[in-house]
């Protein structure tokens, strides 16, 4: 019997964002006032119609006192849940030399 490791779960980060709104009492509109943008913006991340980019990773970071890794590995982490791995299965890795 081959036991086949799990996938991690990922979820967007902007289930991350709405869960800090609730929290805090924060609006979607308050974010998007303090970042300068558009609350649309703000809105298609929290839906998961768009992706944390490095500068938005860095205005999150900024505005919520935490570190841009922190939501570029959340972004990375979904990205990397979403694709299918059987796509990679006939892949035929190189033997690398170990030096």
């Amino acid at each position: 019997m081959t036991i086949q490791p799990r996938r991690a779960i990922a979820v967007h980060p902007g289930e991350i964002l709405e869960e800090i709104f609730e929290q805090n009492q924060i609006t979607q509109s308050e974010v998007a006032r303090r970042l300068g943008m558009t609350q649309s913006k703000i809105n298609e991340i929290c839906r998961g119609r768009r992706c944390v980019t490095p500068d938005m990773a860095m205005r999150f970071g900024r505005l919520f006192g935490q570190s841009p890794l922190f939501w570029l590995n959340l972004q990375k982490n979904w990205e990397l849940s979403q694709l299918d791995e059987s796509v990679y299965a006939a892949i035929e890795p190189f033997q690398m030399a170990v030096s």
